[in-house]
């Protein structure tokens, strides 16, 4: 239980002192980011209403961590996030257009370090997944699936 914690929680972050975060707080994340300088399109389809406390706080990570790393990696761009929930799953799909805006070493606008590394290892608590990199066309995207259900999510190469 430690470790899944531990995986929860932000690099020296104190325990939480008021509700956790979800997606329900969404609008107030991407306004944050706003604020700082980055332009981000929200699309969500399907009910959030429900999501297990688990897989919400999860997503709401990811998505944070995916923005962050768009503000220190790409600076000011344009950025979109699609969240769709479904009976099995919850998908985010996070991309910016930081082509040309990003910055030298950043590998197109979100940087391969240990941000990602966090967002995997999260998704994997649930047995969910998480594939980062660079767009064919020039900035970075990150996609995540997360099941609703604790099972592992299987793909095609799974042969099932």
């Amino acid at each position: 239980m430690k470790t899944r914690l531990d995986v929860l929680r932000q690099v020296h972050e104190e325990p939480p002192r008021s509700p956790t975060a979800g997606l329900a707080s969404l609008s107030d994340l991407v306004s944050r980011a706003s604020e700082a300088g980055l332009q981000v399109h929200t699309e969500v389809s399907g009910d959030l209403k429900g999501l297990p406390a688990s897989v919400d706080l999860i997503a709401y990570r990811i998505v944070q961590e995916a923005l962050t790393n768009v503000m220190r990696h790409a600076g000011p761009t344009t950025s979109s996030v699609h969240v769709t929930c479904n009976e099995q799953e919850l998908t985010l799909r996070i991309d910016n257009d930081a082509g040309k805006a990003g910055r030298e070493g950043s590998r197109g606008g979100i940087g391969l370090g240990q941000g990602i590394l966090g967002m995997q290892e999260r998704a994997t608590t649930l047995g969910g997944v998480v594939e980062a990199g660079p767009r064919p066309n020039g900035g970075f995207q990150v996609f995540a699936r997360l099941p609703l259900d604790g099972r592992p999510l299987t793909t095609p190469e799974d042969g099932e």
